[in-house]
């Protein structure tokens, strides 16, 4: 992708290299999926967001699962995460006490 400022991905670009909505990276901004940045009135995303983002607008637009649906996914993911994190942990310390 072009227009690459550091971190940062043109959201215009971003978006019509996906054939996505621009509100839709909005609406996911405003439900703190994602987060959009204003460089000298020019909207960008994080490169960092990209995975996610496109991840997003396939279940939206594939399999219509609305904003509401992507919020629980991404919040249910992270809590996956953390519990594998604290299972591996407490693994380790019984590991240690046996």
């Amino acid at each position: 992708m072009n227009n690459l400022i550091d971190d940062h991905v043109s959201l215009d670009q971003f978006c019509q290299s996906c054939n996505i909505e621009m509100t839709f990276v909005y609406s996911l901004a405003a439900q703190d999926l994602c987060e959009i940045i204003v460089i000298e009135e020019k909207e960008y995303v994080l490169q960092e967001d990209l995975a996610l983002l496109e991840r997003l607008s396939r279940l939206h637009y594939e399999m219509e699962i609305n904003l509401e649906g992507l919020y629980a996914i991404v919040h249910l993911q992270e809590k996956i995460e953390r519990l594998k994190e604290e299972v591996n942990s407490l693994a380790r310390k019984l590991d240690r006490h046996q």
